[in-house]
């Protein structure tokens, strides 16, 4: 994966935990507000669905489809500009520059810096994430190892601990996947009523998943550690599962409200000495919290509510379809802007014309011309305003071409000439004038008039008229288009001297050894193929 991907998932990910969180409470809250309330295990699974999609959308962040309805957050260029792309290009390393907005600013920064910052970054996260499991994992085995195993029913493991004064349950990894375990203090056998209470208490968190999302969960918090949403949400989400068990075993009738208020009191109580809170388990560790207690034991006298599953699968696809759109929109979080030669040769394979005499070349001074164009910020905005202008004269030369039998591909000429702007003779008299860029002497060989008075290269039609012209005697006298632009770029004289000093008449070999001026023919491939993969200067 990309280190615009990666950042764009990373993004991406961040920005859908928040959007899921403040839907939920946005919705649960109206709700409230039209005296309809929704029971909290109907909440529980809405709050996992939401995490499910948010985390799936990332995972499979590379298979959706591109888009531009947002502007990207950071910008991957070859270079910082245009005048400083020749110093900083490097198509083998593929280095480049990353745009960051900072406070209504952008900032620039080298991307192997960003790339060396970000891959430490994820591996701190994952060493720190792997010791800290590790170190959790081995306390767990070690509670398990002076535990008595009091009773084991299919996956399920009740263990006896002397060591412990607060129940909890947690998923173990084993063969089939995972064995559900249970953990009790001994001295709640005293009061064996109690001891089912919790029991019952510990196993329906494992029939709610909470066991498992207790993993996703802590992974969620580890890697958006930066994102406070993560944090409020996790949180959340552990005071509603404890809610939920509340719920559904005074909602079956399991336990006896008072009986089961008093047990939780009770176990309170006890749990004054441990403070330690496993990351990798749940239950009523979360006892530990005193103001949830409160609340727990007060909600569990209020009248009971119940929610059908038909509102609960509503909602929760109200949810899904919101974060997808959000995913779908905000794909290209960051997005890399230069060309690699694969989607170099993709474009040259969709720019070809059917029955075309125009060969269309990718090698690596016209990708690097592509990244002159595409992969800098003031050569993509020449492009574009470019490809714009260039609709109100396409039919002119379109029609021209047809008339003079040249390849449409010829249509891209002015874009490198002028950028398709009819500009006038600047002071330098080296420059041309018009459209096709004609310099004085060739516009006077071709017929048209240039003096104090007046300046035909300005007239659109006549310069196209004069430009085919010039372009067919190149073809019929070099029998090569690739050789007839050079020569219209460079001069006829100075293309036939290289051909002779060479003994060489490959286009390619004559520009790789000087005769094509600021490598015009590479210039031209560039534009042609972006002229022909319009969405590319987007």
């Amino acid at each position: 994966m990309s280190l615009a991907q990666s950042l764009s998932v990373y993004l991406m990910l961040n920005i859908l935990i928040a959007l899921g969180y403040v839907i939920i409470k946005v919705i649960i809250k109206l709700l409230q507000k039209g005296r309809f309330r929704i029971s909290y295990q109907v909440q529980l699974q809405i709050h996992y669905w939401a995490l499910a999609v948010a985390l799936t959308l990332s995972l499979i962040h590379p298979l959706i489809p591109k888009n531009n309805f947002f502007v990207p957050t950071a910008k991957i260029w070859s270079a910082e500009s245009n005048k400083s792309f020749e110093a900083q290009y490097s198509e083998v390393t593929k280095s480049g520059f990353i745009a960051l907005p900072v406070a209504g600013h952008s900032i620039t920064l080298q991307v192997h810096n960003v790339a060396v910052s970000w891959g430490a970054f994820s591996i701190i996260l994952l060493l720190y994430g792997g010791v800290f499991l590790l170190k959790e994992w081995l306390l767990l085995l070690k509670i398990r190892n002076n535990s008595h195993l009091f009773k084991k029913i299919g996956r399920v493991s009740i263990y006896l601990c002397d060591q412990i004064h607060i129940p909890f349950s947690y998923l173990a990894p084993a063969i089939n996947l995972f064995n559900a375990n249970v953990v009790i203090p001994t001295t709640l056998l005293e009061h064996f009523s109690d001891f089912k209470m919790v029991l019952s208490h510990e196993l329906q968190h494992h029939r709610q998943s909470d066991t498992f999302w207790v993993y996703i969960l802590w992974v969620l918090k580890l890697i958006c550690v930066t994102n406070p949403f993560s944090h409020i949400w996790v949180r959340e989400i552990f005071e509603i599962q404890e809610f939920a068990c509340d719920e559904a075993l005074i909602g079956r009738k399991k336990v006896d409200s008072q009986s089961y208020a008093r047990c939780l009191i009770e176990v309170a109580q006890t749990a004054v000495d441990q403070r330690r809170k496993f990351v990798c388990a749940t239950g009523l560790t979360l006892l530990i919290e005193r103001n949830l207690l409160k609340r727990r034991i007060e909600n569990m006298f209020n009248k009971p509510y119940h929610t059908k599953k038909s509102i609960g699968v509503a909602l929760g696809l109200i949810l899904a379809t919101t974060l997808s759109i959000a995913a779908y929109t905000s794909t290209n979080l960051v997005q890399d802007r230069r060309i690699s030669m694969k989607e170099a040769r993709d474009w040259a394979i969709k720019a070809k014309v059917e029955r075309s005499s125009f060969p269309i070349v990718v090698n690596d001074l016209v990708l690097q011309e592509l990244n002159r164009y595409l992969g800098t910020p003031d050569g993509r905005d020449f492009m574009r305003k470019s490809l714009a202008r260039m609709e109100t004269y396409r039919a002119l030369v379109m029609k021209k071409l047809l008339e003079y039998q040249l390849p449409e591909e010829l249509v891209a000429v002015p874009i490198i000439e002028s950028g398709y702007q009819n500009l006038p003779q600047s002071e330098n008299k080296s420059w041309g004038a018009g459209l096709w860029m004609f310099i004085e002497s060739t516009a006077r060989n071709y017929g048209l008039r240039v003096d104090t008075t007046i300046d035909e290269r300005l007239y659109p039609e006549i310069l196209t008229d004069a430009a085919m012209r010039y372009i067919s005697s190149n073809y019929y006298r070099f029998k090569d288009f690739q050789l007839a632009l050079m020569a219209y770029n460079i001069g006829e004289n100075k293309l036939q001297e290289g051909i002779s000093k060479f003994g060489n008449r490959d286009a390619w070999f004559l520009t790789r050894n000087g005769y094509s001026g600021e490598r015009y023919l590479a210039r031209l491939m560039a534009a042609i193929l972006i002229m022909k993969n319009p969405d590319s200067v987007k």
